[in-house]
């Protein structure tokens, strides 16, 4: 434990060198600056980061409460109404799939300039918050539901006694990727219009090509990201010691008709076209605002080749970015597992990297990477790292000690335990995590695109919409929804095959 602590505070060390040393050198010609630097503003200017900071995260943890809420009641919701399950998937898939790029000039029109940052913070934490609450209210095993039910337990004394006490490990741990992410989705309604906050802050310092204050900001979100992120860590393991890891739960894939699929699947479609199609009428939506679903139909069949090019690289590039961020953050939490001295070093980093919004670093991305495609590839990579690390590091110390005491009292060496125990208990969370990132990561690609790339969906939507092309602009959003989708879809099934084969033991 020592060895750890010494390692984690050589990690900090080893971090604000490397900092201190690419900002002398004048990295990204002289856009990386040194520490002292980067805080100076704040000295300087203090009234207004203040008020931008209380801004940006007064809007994050509103938008965590609304939107956490609403994950954790659809969460309550699919696990107690069966009939319900597939609708709520969905509809989590699909807030997952808004692309930002798209709902936040549409937000802010409907909900206005300061309400604006508060919905895009709520959608960007839903799919986190829902998709561990889901896991953690399935973690009880099938013989503590028996037991509970032998004593004439009803489902709303399981639920209270047994399933929410157990999720709560489960559901500390989504909080603490989606804090985070409220950060970033603040700051991203703020680029569009808002009055204050520390958005707009990065936007001013963008336009005028000023480091300092990029800088100065991007230190207090990543400041804030990391004293929630803290917080809820130390929720999660207190939670953690008092009612245990969570383990995959007793459910089992469930299996339904290929056509009862695919009718639940077109309902939910000619709901949502419908809804649509009553916002515009009903609303009296101007066509320069936004189209009515016929006007988007029209301009997919008119020109899908320049569609499916898009969509092509769209989805290459997040494939691609899922598979380097999704292997590095495995074998990141495999090497922690293994040396509690790698975990000190690396931990600090990553920690860090999670706590900051990664939208704030987009500028030193570009200027680091250049303006391309390599870049939409990294900065999507760094999005979907943390999910495969955060998840793979908790299901490789959530095996219970009794397997580990009779793998080592049967002779089993630290490789046998690893492979034999640590293994199998981290493949259903590494799902999971798995199914997190991929959900996001076309998202990931598609933000990306919008600022700094040159071809894709997100190009296509940005260019667009800035000529009020709306036709062309949501029918770029509609296909990132429908990629997005499919991919989700995909890694769903991936995730109740591993769940169903490696469950905890009943």
């Amino acid at each position: 434990m020592r060895r750890a602590r010494i390692a984690a505070v050589g990690g900090i060390a080893l971090l604000v060198l490397a900092w201190e040393l690419a900002g002398r050198a004048g990295l990204a010609d002289g856009f990386v600056l040194t520490p002292g630097a980067a805080i100076a503003p704040l000295g300087e200017d203090r009234a207004l980061y203040a008020r931008s900071a209380a801004a940006t995260f007064g809007a994050a943890a509103w938008g965590l409460l609304y939107g956490g809420g609403l994950a954790v009641l659809a969460a309550l919701a699919a696990d107690q109404v069966a009939s319900l399950r597939g609708a709520v998937d969905r509809l989590a898939a699909l807030a997952n799939s808004a692309p930002w790029v798209a709902v936040g000039p549409i937000v802010l029109l409907v909900a206005g300039a300061e309400a604006g940052p508060v919905a895009i913070a709520a959608i960007a934490v839903f799919f986190y918050v829902f998709v561990a609450a889901a896991r953690g209210l399935a973690a009880s095993p099938r013989s503590s539901h028996e037991w509970f039910t032998s004593l004439g337990a009803g489902r709303v004394r399981r639920l209270i006694s047994l399933q929410a006490p157990r999720s709560l490990p489960s559901l500390a741990e989504g909080l603490k990727l989606a804090a985070p992410a409220a950060v970033a989705g603040a700051v991203y309604g703020e680029w569009y219009g808002a009055e204050r906050g520390l958005g707009v802050l990065l936007v001013n310092g963008m336009r005028s090509a000023r480091p300092e204050p990029i800088w100065a900001a991007a230190l207090v979100c990543a400041t804030g990201g990391l004293i929630a992120y803290g917080v809820l860590a130390a929720l999660q393991n207190a939670a953690g010691r008092r009612f245990g890891a969570t383990l995959a739960g007793h459910e089992t894939p469930r299996r339904r008709g290929s056509l009862v699929a695919l009718a639940e699947i077109g309902l939910f479609a000619a709901l949502a076209i419908g809804a649509w199609e009553a916002w515009i009428r009903l609303g009296e939506v101007s066509p320069l605002v936004a189209p009515g679903p016929d006007r988007v139909l029209d301009d997919l069949r008119a020109d899908p080749g320049a569609y499916l090019s898009a969509a092509g690289h769209t989805l290459g590039t997040a494939g691609l970015g899922l598979l380097i961020g999704a292997t590095t953050g495995i074998a990141l939490a495999a090497l922690c597992w293994w040396s509690a001295i790698v975990a000190g070093i690396t931990v600090p980093g990553l920690v860090l990297m999670a706590a900051t919004p990664l939208v704030a670093l987009f500028p030193l991305f570009a200027r680091v990477f250049g303006y391309s495609g390599g870049t939409v590839v990294v900065i999507t990579s760094f999005m979907v790292l943390l999910p495969g690390f955060v998840y793979t590091r908790a299901g490789l110390t959530a095996a219970l000690d009794g397997h580990r005491d009779m793998a080592r009292s049967f002779g089993g060496s630290r490789r046998a335990v690893f492979t034999e125990v640590a293994v199998p208990s981290a493949l259903p969370h590494l799902a999971t995590g798995l199914r997190i990132a991929a959900g996001s990561a076309v998202v990931a690609a598609v933000v990306a695109e919008s600022l700094i790339g040159t071809a894709g969906l997100g190009v296509d939507f940005t260019y667009a919409y800035s000529l009020l092309r709306m036709p062309r602009a949501f029918g770029a959003a509609v296909l990132i929804v429908l990629v997005s989708l499919v991919v989700f879809a995909a890694f769903g099934r991936l995730e109740r095959l591993v769940h169903g084969r490696f469950s905890a033991a009943p």
